[in-house]
């Protein structure tokens, strides 16, 4: 090898570390950088309004307010990572908030109630599939449909009407509850989403689940029982969301009837921009729960600064314009990565056989 082919390779050499660097670093912003901005949303909004904003009371109100949208966000992630997008969770969690409280008031153990409730899930979870792969129609036309059966489902349980009369102190406890200190709708949530991270990154249903995004064929050659993760990604997400909806139902107390529509886009919002943390272009549940608060945070602090009520909406819909775009861009990097990877493979090869 000549003078000249040495000092060539040791800058290329130089040229693939220093990209290497710049990707890593790129990766870097893009695994952790809403987390980042997560903790400069607190500080930012605790600076501006310290009195009102940075308090125990206001970040308790938050972590515990947002836990029902939380739990939705989960249950629109579950058919997600199989690239289903189901449409029916929030009115799921409406429907399952008005039959919980319509059955404790009308003298069913509380126990047996939840148990119906979670029961009518997988129900609706099994019409849900039942419509996508038998009737052969796309995933958010047949949620769309469903949900809007289980709206009218809704208003016929309650009569139109908030139902709130004779519910047992028994039902509600199980929201309003303390343990150890710590609010039983933060340990609900915090349980759910430990099983959920666990199932999603360390098992097989989880590596199945994303084996399926986007490419049902190729997991039908690989071995993959298409039918059968359909019905668990459905039947998970509606469960999880009614069990949303029962602990919605036990904060407040009530079954109102018009509950279920206004927690779709925050869910959405959250799952796909929880698709841009953690790993970026997939969606994930930690994702999710980081993109919840996130969320949450920033609307909270806007209003404690006066903004009105509407920026909510705002907020979301641009979470979700966000959480996409990002998503996209993610996708589209991996793959750019992993085309330069077989690159410098090659080029490894090249060299040692020089």
């Amino acid at each position: 090898m000549t003078l000249m082919q040495e000092r060539a390779k040791v800058r290329q050499s130089a040229d693939r570390s220093a990209a290497g660097l710049g990707e890593r670093l790129v990766d870097g912003v893009g695994r952790f950088g809403l987390i980042g901005l997560l903790v400069l949303v607190i500080a930012l909004f605790s600076a501006l309004t310290p009195d009102t904003f940075f308090t125990t009371t206001n970040f308790r109100l938050i972590l515990v307010n947002q836990t029902v949208t939380v739990l939705v966000a989960l249950a629109a992630t579950i058919p997600l990572l199989a690239h289903y997008l189901d449409a029916s969770v929030g009115p799921m969690l409406g429907l399952a908030q008005g039959l919980s409280v319509w059955l404790v008031v009308n003298g069913i153990p509380i126990w047996l109630a939840m148990i119906l409730t979670l029961l009518a899930g997988v129900v609706v979870g099994l019409l849900n599939t039942l419509l996508v792969l038998k009737f052969g129609m796309t995933s958010i036309i047949a949620t769309l449909a469903s949900g809007s059966l289980l709206v009218g489902l809704l208003y016929a349980i309650t009569g139109g009407r908030v139902l709130f009369e004779n519910v047992p102190e028994g039902f509600t406890t199980i929201a309003r509850g303390d343990l150890f200190g710590i609010p039983l709708p933060l340990l609900y949530v915090v349980l759910i989403v430990l099983v959920l991270e666990f199932l999603v990154v360390w098992t097989p249903f989880g590596q199945r689940l994303y084996a399926m995004d986007g490419n049902l064929r190729g997991a039908a050659r690989a071995g993959i029982n298409i039918n059968s993760y359909t019905v668990r990604a459905f039947v998970g997400a509606a469960v999880l969301a009614s069990a949303a909806g029962i602990l919605l139902a036990s904060r407040i107390g009530s079954a109102q009837p018009t509950v279920g529509q206004q927690f779709l886009l925050p869910a959405f919002a959250a799952a796909f921009l929880g698709a841009a943390v953690l790993r970026p272009g997939r969606v994930n549940v930690l994702g999710t729960v980081v993109a919840a608060y996130f969320v949450s945070f920033t609307i909270a602090g806007l209003q404690h600064l006066g903004a009105p009520t509407w920026i909510e909406f705002i907020f979301n819909g641009l979470a979700v314009i966000a959480g996409v775009s990002l998503a996209a861009f993610a996708v589209r990097r991996r793959r750019q990565l992993a085309v330069r990877h077989v690159e410098r493979l090659e080029h490894a090869t090249e060299g040692s056989t020089a």
